[in-house]
């Protein structure tokens, strides 16, 4: 009797709490919505499984799963009482109603959870264009829901069968010959008449289940990432040439009277000692890079083809980005900016190997599944809003930095520059981000900036800076906003400056392969 009531009182408790919580869960989801920019901006957070989320539904449904709730809730806790109490078979009928009750609150939970996760998956679409993981965001949310579902339903179908074995039976003041619930048992314990054919249609349904649904959930709570592999062959990168331009110098006026006259009008001026003429030269040296002039095959090893000799035959260049939870995260990235594209499309007529034709996207907790050596040598972050993360990501990307990584960051708005800086921070509170010397080798090749990273929009100051571990940068920050000009129409930049932008993300591509190559070689050999 306790194992058939005790859990209908648990259910009913359960049930009767959820209803009560149902109207001021709505109401304060209304006030957080009221208070953003609407549900794209909770979209994120909803779909990680919040209570909240199961109120995105319609109102019509939440309305029905409240009701069935109530009156579920009070047959359980009915059930349970009499069932504790009285001993007649017309309890246990009653306690056999409440647990059929179970399946009808669970399908209405479950069908008030798939169309929640449907209206989570729009904004979250909406408010974040170039997302890939909406589809396995929204199977996770409702998976948190209809998961208990499940498990309600396999508790119910025990019961049933416990309340028919004679056992039962026998406890409430009825008896049989042979119980309902004693040949189920018995069926499930021996096999039944035909052991082949249970056997048969058992494991074809295991195997159906495992294949079709199992093994793709375990991929997909594990995280699939494609292994990095980097172009092989050889290459150098050969400066683009660089012209020196010299402004030209007006004379100066002498003003000269007669050679035996008092006074003398030449007077002589500071700047016309040979130092001080030598100072001015220098000074007056400007560089401009030749944006025509065509450089060398791309890589390292001394070669014509281009490639690393370190890299995998049929690799190439792929351009992946990091997924964070904050707003505009794939900053530029959309369909009609396109900034990844763009950038991508200039590489490929720079390059002789193979690039990538689309960007990748994905969160920072998956770095850690690339296998050792195969790891993307960089990653790109940008945004104009928050950055929040976890302390596993920020170990995670830690990590991936310390062995051989590079975080290629860029920043679209002043206030992203204050969280990047924060983010930074906790990933790394032992460093400081530093200005990059103008004559460091990532401005030097594959193009060159004398002056260092073209300054943009300053957002954040008009230098490039970084940190450094072992000598090589881990970190390379933009704080002026690189894929404004990546994008369609270059955000209204001249020709030039886009050309710049573009060529400072190659130098930081090259720099952070070579030197990723160099640092994880143990584990390819």
């Amino acid at each position: 009797m306790l194992a058939l009531c005790v859990p209908l009182a648990l259910l009913a408790a359960a049930a009767l709490r959820a209803a009560v919580w149902l109207p001021a869960g709505a109401a304060e989801l209304q006030f957080r919505l009221a208070g953003t920019g609407g549900p794209g901006d909770l979209a994120a957070e909803l779909l990680d499984g919040a209570p909240h989320s199961l109120l995105m539904a319609r109102p019509e449904l939440v309305g029905a799963l409240s009701a069935v709730l109530v009156a579920c809730g009070a047959l359980w806790a009915i059930a349970a009482v009499v069932g504790i109490i009285i001993r007649r078979m017309w309890s246990l009928r009653l306690v056999r109603g409440a647990w059929i009750a179970v399946p009808v609150a669970a399908a209405v939970l479950a069908a008030v959870a798939f169309d929640a996760g449907g209206t989570l998956a729009v904004a979250y679409k909406e408010h974040n264009p170039g997302a890939s993981d909406v589809a396995y965001r929204t199977f996770l949310m409702r998976w948190s829901w209809m998961r208990w579902a499940l498990i309600a339903c396999g508790a119910a179908a025990a019961m049933l069968v416990v309340s028919s074995r004679g056992r039962a039976l026998a406890a409430y003041g009825a008896g049989a010959a042979v119980a309902v619930g004693d040949r189920v048992v018995e069926n499930l314990r021996t096999g039944g008449s035909d052991r082949r054919f249970r056997r048969s249609w058992l494991g074809s349904a295991m195997l159906h289940w495992t294949v079709i649904i199992a093994i793709p959930f375990l991929l997909s709570l594990r995280g699939c990432v494609s292994p990095y592999l980097v172009p092989f062959g050889r290459g150098e990168a050969k400066v683009v040439r660089v012209m020196r331009v010299v402004k030209r110098q007006k004379p100066r006026k002498k003003y000269i009277l007669r050679e035996n006259a008092a006074i003398y009008w030449d007077i002589p001026d500071l700047k016309e000692s040979k130092v001080a003429r030598e100072v001015n030269d220098q000074t007056q040296l400007t560089h401009s890079a030749d944006r025509d002039a065509v450089h060398g095959k791309m890589g390292a090893g001394g070669g014509k083809q281009g490639g690393w000799p370190d890299g995998v035959p049929g690799g190439k260049i792929r351009f992946i980005r990091l997924e964070y939870d904050g707003r505009d995260w794939d900053d530029g990235m959309d369909a009609a900016s396109a900034a990844d594209i763009n950038f991508l499309n200039f590489l490929r007529k720079e390059v002789p190997f193979p690039v990538a034709r689309k960007s990748e996207s994905h969160r920072i907790s998956l770095l850690a599944r690339y296998p050792k050596g195969q790891a993307p040598p960089f990653v790109y972050i940008t945004g104009s809003d928050g950055i929040r993360s976890t302390a596993g990501e920020r170990k995670v990307l830690r990590e991936y930095l310390l062995d051989g990584g590079m975080l290629f960051a860029d920043a679209g708005s002043g206030r992203w520059d204050r969280e990047f800086r924060m983010f930074i921070h906790e990933v790394f509170p032992d460093k400081r981000l530093i200005d990059i010397p103008d004559d460091d080798e990532i401005f030097q090749m594959p193009y060159t900036f004398p002056n260092g990273a073209p300054p943009l929009w300053h957002h954040g100051g008009n230098r490039a800076s970084g940190m450094k571990h072992k000598g090589r940068w881990i970190v390379f920050y933009h704080p002026g906003d690189m894929n404004d000009a990546w994008k369609s129409g270059r955000s209204g930049m001249d020709i030039d400056t886009a050309d710049k932008s573009y060529q400072m993300g190659i130098n930081v591509m090259y720099y952070a392969i070579t030197r990723y190559l160099e640092e994880t070689r143990k584990y390819r050999k």
